[in-house]
C-alpha cells in the first residue's frame, strides 16, 4: 500500500470551489480545513459498507484527532521478552483484548516482566519501567486479515520471526507507536507484589518525574 503524506492536489470546477469557499466562510473555517471535514465526514458515512464489502473489523483512534480532556496522560502495561522484542522492532503494543476498548492515553510506560521465553530470552530491565512510548494510534478489534490495510503493519507481516505467531491470533488490540525512548531513572517496585496489578494503571507526566519507585506513579 503507498505510504500517503498529507498532501493533495485536488482539481474541481470552478463553481464548485466557490461554493465550498462560501461554505467554509459561513463555517468559519479555512477552505483547507472544510474541505477536510467534508472528505471525514464522507468517509464516515462510507465506512460501514467499506468494512463490510472488505469484510474487516477494525476500527481506528488517531490520538492527535482527541482532545486533551479525552485521554489519559501516561498508562502503566506489563511486558514479557517476545514482546518487548515486538515492540522495539516494529513500534507496536497488544492491550489484552478481555480489557476491552480502553480508554485512549498519550504515553505508554513500559514494566518489564521476570519472564524467560522458551528460547531463553529474557527482558533487559525485569522488574522495572525504564522506557515509553508515544502513542499515535489505536486499532481496535484487528483480526490477521485486516493486518494488510494498515500501512503501519505491512513490514509486521514480512517479519518471519514474529508474524506466523500473530497471524494465528482472533481478535485483538494494537498500540502504534511513533516514539519509544528510554527513561533517564528506571523505576523500580518497592513491593515486588505490587506487579500483578500494574496492567491499565493511569498516571501522569509529572508523577513520572518525581517518583522514586514505581508506586509513586499512581499514588
Amino acid at each position: 500500500m503507498k505510504h500517503c503524506n498529507g498532501r493533495i492536489l485536488l482539481r474541481i470546477p470552478p463553481e464548485l470551489h466557490e461554493l465550498a469557499a462560501e461554505h467554509a466562510k459561513i463555517k468559519e473555517q479555512s477552505l483547507n480545513e472544510y474541505i477536510k471535514e467534508s472528505i471525514q465526514n464522507k468517509i464516515n458515512e462510507e465506512r460501514v459498507g467499506f468494512k463490510v464489502a472488505t469484510n474487516l473489523s477494525f476500527s481506528k483512534v488517531s490520538i492527535g484527532d482527541k482532545r486533551r480532556s479525552e485521554l489519559r496522560e501516561a498508562v502503566i502495561v506489563t511486558q514479557h521478552p517476545w514482546y518487548m522484542e515486538l515492540l522495539r522492532k516494529h513500534q507496536i503494543y497488544f492491550f489484552n483484548p478481555k480489557l476491552g476498548r480502553v480508554t485512549p492515553m498519550s504515553y505508554l510506560l513500559f514494566y518489564e516482566t521476570t519472564k524467560q521465553e522458551e528460547d531463553g530470552t529474557k527482558n533487559q530491565h525485569p522488574r522495572t519501567i525504564a522506557s515509553y512510548g508515544k502513542v499515535d494510534q489505536i486499532i481496535f478489534d484487528i483480526n490477521p486479515n485486516d493486518y494488510k490495510f494498515i500501512p503501519e503493519l505491512n513490514s509486521l507481516i514480512d517479519d518471519e520471526e514474529f508474524w506466523p505467531r500473530i497471524s494465528k491470533w482472533g481478535s485483538t488490540n494494537i498500540v502504534i507507536l511513533s516514539d519509544i525512548g528510554e527513561i533517564n531513572n528506571t523505576l523500580s517496585l518497592k513491593n515486588g507484589l505490587e506487579a500483578r496489578y500494574l496492567v491499565n494503571k493511569t498516571t501522569s507526566l509529572p508523577q513520572l518525574v518525581n517518583a522514586k519507585y514505581i508506586e509513586d506513579l499512581y499514588k
